[in-house]
């Protein structure tokens, strides 16, 4: 997904090459509409059928 990739690459943080900090947007500070966006990309990949 672009939006986040971009997000990634703008305010992420590299701490090893095993750890990202994305707290930033992700966390504690959630983006509402990015991640609304996330959702519905995920429903668009995942999505298909409804579960009870």
């Amino acid at each position: 997904m672009k939006m986040l990739e971009e997000r990634i690459r703008e305010e992420g943080l590299i701490l090893s090459d095993k750890v990202l900090k994305v707290d930033s947007f992700l966390n504690h500070q959630v983006d509402t509409r990015l991640a609304l966006a996330i959702g519905q990309e995920f429903g668009r990949i995942f999505g298909g059928g409804h579960r009870a």
